[in-house]
């Protein structure tokens, strides 16, 4: 792992990107920018918090530290049952879901408990004009979670970290 400042500069190309991926952000002035590199994505911090997670191939998520506080994307709220299954990994299944907000496929997308608490970030798997009654399938990949490594990477330093 390796944590490095980078400039606004690079800060506001990485932002476009993930606007151009349908990610909003609540940010008024941006003070500091770092990067944290891991061996298979990077990790977005914007003053100290972090807001993103970019992947190799380009994609890009929000952080769950950062969502709603810096970031916005669409959403699904999951059921009581869905939450523990998600929270530890699982993908998002249609029947699952008791509401939601338009997204494609392909795009972000925020997975909420009914009491509107972030427990997951994922990818849309289909459009949210499958999720329809009596539908079945995956809605949401799971790619992000609680205390996965984009989350406890940061909860301690690493030993020769760079700063």
């Amino acid at each position: 792992m390796r944590r490095i400042q980078i400039r606004r500069k690079e800060a506001a190309r990485l932002i476009e990107d993930a606007k151009n991926q349908k990610i909003s952000f609540k940010l008024d002035r941006l003070k500091s920018a770092e990067v944290v590199e891991l061996e298979d994505a990077k990790i977005l911090l914007l003053n100290r918090t972090p807001a993103l997670i970019v992947f190799p191939d380009g994609r890009i998520i929000p952080h769950l530290q950062g969502l709603g506080r810096i970031t916005v994307c669409p959403i699904v709220v999951v059921d009581k049952g869905a939450v523990e299954y998600v929270a530890k990994g699982a993908d998002v299944m249609i029947p699952g879901v008791v509401k939601h907000s338009g997204f494609s496929k392909g795009e972000p997308v925020a997975v909420v408990s009914e009491e509107y608490v972030a427990i997951a970030v994922g990818v849309a798997l289909q459009g949210s004009e499958t999720i329809t009654k009596g539908a079945r399938g995956k809605i949401v990949k799971n790619l992000h979670k609680p205390n996965d490594k984009f989350f406890t990477v940061l909860s301690s330093p690493a030993e020769g970290e760079d700063t």
